[in-house]
C-alpha cells in the first residue's frame, strides 16, 4: 500500500463533490447539503459546480489536496489562510450553483432559508487562521492513513504560511472525526448549538477545534 499527496485536478471534481457531501454529513444520515438540495441529482450538480466551477470559494478545487491510494484518489481536504480566502466566498459560489440549477425565485428563497440553521452554528473563520475543512474519504479507502497524512500535510502548509493557529470544525457527536483531529493536536475550544439545526439533522451543532502552529 502506497499513498501520494497532490493538489487536486479538474478530473477530481466528482470526488471533491462527494467529499463535500460526506463532510457535510459527518456521522449523520444527512447533512446541510442534503437539507439545502434534497434532490440527489440536483445536489450532485450543485456540489460539482461549487467544487469545480468558475467561482472560487473555500470549497473550490483550487484549495483541495488529494491523497491517492495505490494510484487512485481516495481522500481529500482543503486548507487555506482565512485572511486570503474569506468565509463569505461560499455565498457567490452557491449562487452560481443555484443559477446552474435554474431555480425559480421561490425555490431560491427556500434554499437560502434551508441554509440558515447551518450558518448560525458553523464556526467563524478568523483572519490569520489556517483553516482545514471539507475532509472526506471514500468508504473503501478508510482506516488506511489517508486523512492523517492529509492533516499533517495541511498543518505543514499552515506553518509555512506564517499563520500561528490552525482551525477545523466537527459536528458535535462525530467522535471518530474528533479523535482523528485530536490525534494531530487539535482541541475543542468552542461549541455552537442551534435547536433548528438539531431538529433538521440530529446533531446539536458544531465544535471548533484549534491548535498552535
Amino acid at each position: 500500500m502506497t499513498h501520494v499527496l497532490r493538489t487536486a485536478r479538474d478530473a477530481d471534481v466528482p470526488l471533491l463533490a462527494q467529499v463535500l457531501e460526506m463532510a457535510g454529513r459527518g456521522h449523520l444520515e444527512r447533512g446541510a447539503w442534503d437539507v439545502t438540495f434534497p434532490d440527489a441529482r440536483e445536489r450532485a450538480a450543485a456540489l460539482g459546480q461549487v467544487a469545480g466551477g468558475a467561482v472560487p470559494s473555500w470549497c473550490h478545487r483550487s484549495l483541495f489536496r488529494v491523497a491517492e491510494l495505490d494510484g487512485r484518489a481516495g481522500a481529500a481536504l482543503v486548507s487555506f489562510d482565512a485572511g486570503e480566502v474569506g468565509q463569505e466566498t461560499l455565498g457567490p459560489a452557491l449562487y452560481a450553483a443555484f443559477e446552474t440549477l435554474r431555480l425559480d425565485p421561490t425555490r431560491l428563497a427556500d434554499a437560502g432559508a434551508r441554509l440558515a440553521p447551518f450558518t448560525r452554528c458553523f464556526p467563524d473563520m478568523p483572519a490569520g487562521t489556517w483553516i482545514v475543512e471539507n475532509v472526506g474519504t471514500r468508504p473503501d479507502c478508510r482506516r488506511r492513513g489517508l486523512v492523517r497524512a492529509l492533516l499533517e500535510d495541511a498543518l505543514a502548509s499552515g506553518r509555512r504560511s506564517g499563520c500561528r493557529t490552525a482551525q477545523i470544525s466537527c459536528l458535535i457527536g462525530n467522535d471518530p472525526a474528533q479523535r482523528a483531529y485530536e490525534q494531530v493536536g487539535f482541541r475543542v475550544v468552542e461549541e455552537r448549538r442551534d435547536a433548528e439545526f438539531e431538529r433538521l439533522l440530529g446533531a446539536p451543532g458544531y465544535s471548533r477545534l484549534t491548535l498552535d502552529l
